[in-house]
């Protein structure tokens, strides 16, 4: 090869390096950086495609989340919570506490995009079983601090401290992690690592495998080559948050579990595939069971079968919670 092709090819690779430098920024952008102007009003527009919403961002954020409740429970939601505070990683996390009698908790975690005002109804039901609730704000979402979405990953930490902040109120807890999409993998996330005993049981619903898995899939409906955009974009994750897409996995943390999990999908998801419900059923290392909702879309399967999806929830629960 000439000097002179030698230069042509060095040039395209130059060229092919800052085109892919550039799209793994604006991928990051839509992605995880909410203060990138181009975050919501991209996403937004998978998440109505994805839950059939063709409403404003406030509509469709709350629809991604499952079931926000009756305008009666959100006012309840909105009049009856104690504001609570943690620090994480320097951030000032928000949460809502909803005191009830006796020593049963739930923390109940949101989806992507979404606050934990959206979870009023799951909030509400837990609330009249008799459960102590915890409503949190992830990071970057509702009234909580930062700029980055971790998809799980960093907010795994931050729901040990929110365990222990419960803790602090009453050392006899027995708590139940719920949490929806996001919130479900955050929930798995956490699962893996040296919870304490007061940690009863999981539910996660509509959780995904990885934040790679997923980005994989975003990647795709933003019509964006993930290859070697995705890699490029974890690599700048790497570099920026201290962590890779592939390291934020719920797959691999569930193998190392051992607490009872309830995994929940509905068949008609569009959003988390249904198939990773097969996937991260299979690779639990801990007591578990699942429950497919038919014709439920994406954080939907309460709202399209309440009577079967709080039976299954109750019955799950009531085996694990006085052991």
């Amino acid at each position: 090869m000439n000097r002179k092709n030698v230069g042509i090819a060095f040039g395209a690779l130059c060229g092919l390096a800052a085109l892919t430098a550039t799209a793994a920024e604006i991928f990051y952008d839509i992605s995880i950086n909410t203060k990138s102007p181009i975050h919501m009003s991209k996403l937004n527009n998978l998440v109505q495609k994805a839950t059939n919403t063709a409403g404003n961002e406030e509509e469709a954020s709350a629809k991604y989340s499952g079931m926000t409740g009756t305008p009666e429970i959100k006012e309840w939601y909105a009049t009856h919570g104690e504001d609570v505070y943690i620090l994480s990683d320097s951030l000032r996390l928000h949460g809502k506490r909803f005191k009830n009698t006796g020593t049963k908790y739930v923390l109940v975690c949101h989806g992507y995009t979404s606050k934990a005002k959206h979870m009023a109804g799951f909030v509400h039901k837990f609330y009249t079983l008799g459960y102590n609730v915890l409503a949190v704000d992830a990071r970057a979402h509702g009234d909580s601090e930062g700029t980055k979405i971790g998809m799980g990953w960093p907010e795994r930490v931050d729901i040990i401290k929110w365990i222990n902040r419960i803790l602090s109120w009453e050392p006899n807890a027995r708590i139940v992690l719920h949490g929806v999409s996001m919130g479900a993998a955050t929930v798995l996330m956490a699962s893996g690592e040296d919870l304490p005993g007061n940690v009863k049981a999981v539910i996660a619903d509509c959780g995904y495998t990885s934040e790679w898995d997923e980005f994989q899939r975003e990647a795709d409906a933003l019509h964006i080559p993930w290859f070697p955009v995705l890699n490029a974009t974890s690599v700048l994750s790497k570099i920026r948050d201290g962590y890779d897409f592939k390291q934020a996995s719920a797959l691999a943390q569930v193998k190392k579990s051992r607490i009872p999990t309830l995994f929940i999908h509905g068949s008609s998801d569009e959003l988390v595939p249904y198939s990773m419900l097969g996937e991260l059923y299979a690779a639990a290392a801990c007591e578990k069971e699942k429950l497919t909702v038919e014709g439920a879309g994406h954080a939907l399967s309460s709202s399209v079968a309440p009577t079967l999806y709080w039976r299954t929830v109750e019955n799950f629960i009531a085996k694990y919670l006085d052991r």
